[in-house]
């Protein structure tokens, strides 16, 4: 008869201890909206507008950004896109796996002239290395 009645307090113990572990979590990456960001982010941004590629919004104490532009395709010419993106802490590296892949139909849903992400805390690496399709690259351009 015990075990039936403690049965639903241990569950309800893990759950909250669960819940407590992931609260203290950074997040590596977090996909923020445009328009939300302050005003030298923008211009960081619009500096960029005719050119396609990966970009790193780095100010010294302040929030970091990697923007990843899509905007121009030639006609007739596959539009790339950018289907996932992950990242994970390794000895002080942030590591960012990117998968783009490419599509002829121009208007697909997934593809978008822009997607920027926040980076976690600085403090928490001291370089990042990025993989497009499994390859290493470098940021286009770092400002900031």
């Amino acid at each position: 008869m015990k075990r039936i009645s403690t049965l639903p307090f241990i569950i309800i113990l893990i759950v909250i201890c669960l819940i407590g572990c992931t609260n203290g979590v950074d997040t590596i990456l977090d996909e923020v909206k445009q328009q939300k960001l302050n005003k030298d982010v923008q211009t960081f941004i619009n500096n960029t507008q005719d050119s396609n590629g990966l970009y790193l919004y780095s100010p010294v104490n302040e929030n970091q950004f990697i923007i990843v532009k899509y905007s121009n395709v030639l006609q007739g010419e596959e539009a790339k896109f950018l289907n996932s993106i992950t990242g994970k802490l390794t000895d002080k590296t942030m590591m960012i796996n990117i998968e783009e892949l490419g599509t002829h139909n121009y208007h697909d849903k997934r593809l978008k002239d822009i997607r920027i992400f926040k980076l976690g805390s600085a403090q928490d690496y001291e370089k990042i290395q990025i993989f497009k399709n499994g390859e290493e690259i470098n940021f286009e351009l770092v400002s900031g």
